[in-house]
């Protein structure tokens, strides 16, 4: 035997000894992988059924960013079945049931493990005017979105952005009101009162008397434009004998006038 073949068969043995030796250690890391993850599994299920991750009751439910609604009144909307693994909450389906509710206009919920709670952030809707809707009283917001008073605290006095009174809301005029709200709001001549109850026939109570617009529609922001040029009317005419200004036609608006008091005969 020569010594190139020597020096050849320890290098093979060599080699077969090494890839013994790596196929031992990955077949250990497999079982150590294997062992791990069967921990890991075994400890997430136990976990699990803590009772520190329970949702037990009302008191592990924190809410922050309500101003207008009391903390009860959130609790009985949220409707959440008592007790729940916080794994196990239906996140989605209690953010969507609170959003669905008109105070509401977002809502964001988070889980806390230590200690084991649920936090709702709300964000409540503003109202802007007081409005009833048929025999129940309630508030718009800026969207066009009516607010039972019901939903708010039991004789709370609820301040609205404006002073605005809607007067005969109905489906149909609430769909405008998301447009022709930031128009009033701009306008130099306040408007304390929309009345809705003849829908052939717009009413606004403003500084500058009783305010006639006919039907609602694209003229609306003329009408509103004409009257801001009306504002010296005050000065020209007594407001008392202003019955309304007619602004249906804002292209020829013109002012009814009580007739002037008489003067009386001379002696």
């Amino acid at each position: 035997m020569t010594d190139s073949t020597v020096v050849l068969a320890d290098a093979l043995k060599t080699q077969r000894q090494t890839l013994s030796h790596q196929r031992r250690l990955k077949a250990w890391q497999g079982v150590w992988r294997f062992a791990a993850l069967c921990g890991m599994t075994g400890g997430l299920v136990w976990s699990l059924g803590l009772p520190d991750w329970v949702i037990r009751g009302s008191s592990q439910v924190k809410i922050t960013g309500n101003q207008l609604l009391n903390l009860e009144q959130i609790q009985q909307m949220l409707q959440m079945n008592y007790p729940q693994s916080i794994w196990q909450l239906p996140i989605h389906q209690l953010t969507e049931q609170l959003e669905s509710q008109p105070p509401i206009e977002d809502i964001h919920i988070t889980r806390q493990l230590f200690p084991a709670q649920i936090t709702l952030t709300v964000k409540e809707r503003q109202p802007v005017a007081k409005a009833s809707f048929g025999k129940e009283g309630g508030f718009l917001d800026a969207e066009g979105v009516w607010i039972p008073q019901k939903f708010y605290p039991q004789g709370a006095k609820i301040a609205t952005a404006t002073q605005l009174t809607i007067l005969g809301l109905n489906r149909q005029s609430q769909t405008y009101w998301e447009q022709m709200y930031p128009m009033m709001i701009s306008s130099p001549v306040k408007i304390m009162i929309v009345d809705w109850r003849d829908p052939s026939n717009l009413i606004l109570k403003t500084d500058l008397g009783t305010v006639h617009c006919g039907t609602y529609d694209h003229k609306f922001s003329q009408q509103l434009s004409v009257l801001a040029k009306l504002r010296k009317l005050p000065s020209q005419v007594p407001k008392e004998r202003i019955i309304y200004i007619d602004l249906s036609n804002p292209d020829s608006p013109s002012v009814h006038l009580k007739d002037p008091p008489k003067k009386p005969p001379s002696s």
